[in-house]
């Protein structure tokens, strides 16, 4: 679960191990994050579809739904139980640093 952290100019998703005080000495640090503006963007693009999927009066199943934004970050449903969705989120520019 990723968790919201205090950047020096905005708030955003990371990894719980993001930051040196989570993790041990000489425990790898996790990169992956997630901006706010891409966070909500995320939620934008999932509910555009529920959204269309409504109003043409089907039953869509997005488990296994998967996409990618414009920076690279990939995106999938891994579980929807009608009230909860978990989504995995994969920022690869982040990992690879």
């Amino acid at each position: 679960d990723m968790v919201i952290q205090n950047g020096p100019t905005s708030m955003f998703y990371a990894c719980p191990k993001y930051r040196p005080e989570n993790r041990e000495a000489d425990e790898r640090g996790c990169n992956n994050r997630l901006s706010m503006e891409d966070f909500t963007k995320m939620l934008e693009h999932i509910h555009g579809i529920i959204v269309e999927a409504e109003m043409n009066d089907e039953r869509i199943q997005l488990t296994n739904y998967t996409w990618k934004n414009t920076k690279g970050t990939v995106f999938k449903v891994i579980a929807t139980n009608g009230k909860k969705m978990t989504i995995s989120v994969l920022n690869k520019r982040a990992m690879s640093q």
